[in-house]
């Protein structure tokens, strides 16, 4: 496996383990930053990530987000540039 596919492949399988209810969509925008000089090494830096999941029911943006972050961990979060998430309850 290739280190492009590694870092969305961990991501989904967290994803899978913390939110085994969720519908969810990973996008790979790196390409998109390829010129920035801080991405010259990097093949994945940048993702969007979409969650449905009833995990965030009753919580607020900040916490959904804390929650997420919290289970994705340093180790991703070191590894990428940026990760931009969309983080949704089926009541939203």
């Amino acid at each position: 496996m290739t280190k492009v596919s590694k870092i969305k492949r961990i991501i989904e399988e967290k994803i899978k383990k913390n939110f085994p209810d969720a519908k969810f969509k990973i996008e790979d925008t790196s390409f998109k930053h390829r010129s920035h000089i801080q991405n010259k090494f990097k093949k994945e830096s940048h993702f969007v990530i979409y969650i449905l999941s009833k995990e965030f029911s009753n919580l607020s943006l900040l916490d959904r987000q804390k929650k997420f972050f919290n289970f994705l961990g340093n180790d991703i979060i070191k590894k990428t540039h940026s990760i931009s998430t969309i983080l949704k309850s089926p009541k939203d």
